[in-house]
């Protein structure tokens, strides 16, 4: 693998972990801002062609970032259950909150 491409990947999985840190640390902005400049730059990487050659290497990578990006799915899928969650609470709440209001009429 080239050293352009080695810094390359390398640059892309230091992304992918800063967006995987972000994720835990519950930093959704932070998570969009480093998964667009991620795709980018996946992008400008795959727009020159890969050599055969670096083909293994650039495929360990690309499973490694994979792996980081599985976990920043389930951490955005938590914080979206518990967000439903608390919104669906705060429906009953206004349920409870206008039922009563009808009845003591």
């Amino acid at each position: 693998m080239t050293a352009s491409m080695r810094q390359q990947l390398a640059g892309l999985l230091e992304l992918a972990g800063q967006m995987q840190a972000c994720a835990v640390a519950a930093d959704w902005d932070g998570v969009a801002v480093r998964r667009d400049t991620l795709q980018r730059q996946v992008e400008t990487l795959f727009a020159g062609g890969v050599n055969p050659e670096e083909t293994p290497e650039l495929a360990e990578g690309i499973r490694r970032i994979i792996e980081m990006n599985g976990t920043v799915i389930t951490h955005c899928r938590a914080a979206r259950d518990a967000h439903a969650a608390i919104l669906e609470d705060v429906r009953a709440g206004r349920r409870a909150v206008s039922s009563y209001a009808a009845n003591a009429g």
